[in-house]
């Protein structure tokens, strides 16, 4: 699953075979200790040690971090990456 309670991540993937390119990337959002919000962003090689990049985010509130996981996944969706998994409830991956 994708989701648990307000939780949740998007997978995306970009898999070209002829120019040997087999990318993942993870957008995970999740409440912190502080009554804030974390987007949490990983990339890496598919098939290979996971991650090769992380990116941690703080947001004032639900809204905001589902917004700027909105910006994340449209801006990998413009370099060629597609959607592999999105949660049920959340409309962060639907344009």
């Amino acid at each position: 699953m994708c989701h648990y309670g307000r939780m949740g991540y998007i997978r995306l993937e970009s898999v070209k075979v002829n120019a040997n390119k087999y990318r993942g990337y993870l957008v995970f959002w999740a409440p912190s200790l502080w009554d804030t919000w974390n987007v949490l962003c990983e990339w890496g090689r598919i098939g290979e040690q996971w991650p090769r990049g992380v990116r941690l985010r703080k947001c004032a509130d639900l809204d905001e971090a589902l917004r700027l996981a909105a910006e994340v996944i449209e801006l990998r969706r413009r370099h060629g990456y597609v959607v592999k998994c999105v949660p049920k409830n959340h409309n962060v991956a639907k344009k």
